[in-house]
């Protein structure tokens, strides 16, 4: 048995899903512990026997949350994050044998442990994140993930389900925007540039486009829609159920760099990556289905939340053309 520790965020537990899947193939058990709020993500995949949320994942489990990694009897853990409270609670769990970074001071508690690179800002950053997981899974036994196969995902609810719950089931062709970004604003294409695209689309394909993200991203969300018939935000009213079949469902993804990206690339989709001040040599969509834009500046990737010098010239440099002509070259590939 392996309990695994999963990252706190949406695009970085993504990102460690194929090292998960080869964790699965390797162990007769896998458990996993995540965020309550990303639990679906692991429960709709075929990676994992047991998820286990946690309540606060920036604290120290609480009681119930120690007893069921301590009744799993794991023989090993694997941890997928860089925290030294993560890996002293599971030591204190009872799981002797742990595999993971070597940060900040944590790998006396490891047995084995592996160091990468210290990330260079204005430089790409290669390998990918997901590489690097999948080798922090091989310390463990696990064996190398051949970077083509991805997990397979049952998602619990229909879009007659979704129908029921919304009013309206989206039409055909289905285009889903996600222009927020967690992390901060210098990772967000141009709302005004979306809207344009989802004009462009709406007046040469019909259909549908929906602006999908966060309850604190639907103010972006709804610029993206503004005055687009057949164009509506969902902003802050999907459970993540509920957009993974939006996404699974949807014809074309056009997102930034974010957790939405991830989490479609991951279930299928087809989609554009818009990328500016973070690194697409380390956390490019998984999927060959997807194609990324990025202007390389002088000063990116910089890895800020705002632009530092205020100008969003990384963004300013893609235009509404270039995603529209990406956004035709995959339809094209049927």
């Amino acid at each position: 048995n392996v309990v695994v520790r999963m990252p706190n965020w949406l695009g970085d537990l993504v990102m460690a899903m194929p090292a998960l899947m080869q964790l699965k193939r390797s162990f007769s058990h896998v458990a996993a512990l995540c965020p309550k709020g990303l639990a679906p993500v692991l429960r709709a995949s075929d990676c994992v026997d047991e998820t286990i949320p946690l309540e606060n994942a920036h604290a120290f489990p609480i009681k119930e949350e120690r007893l069921a990694v301590a009744r799993f009897r794991a023989e090993c853990g694997v941890l997928f994050n860089n925290s030294f409270r993560d890996a002293l609670a599971l030591r204190l769990c009872g799981v002797r044998r742990l595999f993971g970074t070597a940060a900040r001071g944590r790998a006396v508690l490891l047995e084995r442990s592996i160091r990468f690179p210290k990330r260079k800002d204005r430089e790409l950053n290669p390998p990918h994140q997901a590489v690097r997981n999948a080798r922090i899974a091989a310390l463990a036994g696990a064996a190398l993930w051949d970077e083509a196969a991805l997990p397979s995902f049952r998602i619990g609810i229909s879009m007659e389900e979704f129908q029921r719950r919304h009013g309206f089931r989206p039409a055909k062709p289905l285009l889903i925007l996600a222009p927020g970004a967690a992390y901060g604003d210098a990772k967000r294409w141009d709302a005004e540039k979306f809207r344009r695209t989802a004009l462009v689309w709406m007046q040469e394909k019909g259909g549908e486009v929906v602006a999908v993200g966060s309850g604190s991203e639907a103010p972006v969300c709804e610029e993206c829609v503004r005055g687009v018939s057949g164009a509506r935000s969902l902003a802050g009213r999907t459970s993540l159920e509920e957009l993974m079949l939006l996404l699974a469902e949807s014809d074309l993804c056009i997102a930034n760099d974010s957790g939405v990206m991830h989490l479609a690339a991951l279930l299928g989709a087809r989609g554009v990556a818009i990328f500016g001040s973070t690194d697409p040599a380390a956390t490019s969509p998984i999927s060959k289905k997807w194609l990324v834009l990025y202007e390389k500046q002088p000063c990116s990737p910089c890895f800020r939340r705002i632009c530092p010098l205020q100008t969003r010239a990384c963004f300013k440099a893609i235009e509404v053309k270039r995603v529209l002509d990406a956004a035709e070259e995959l339809l094209a590939q049927g």
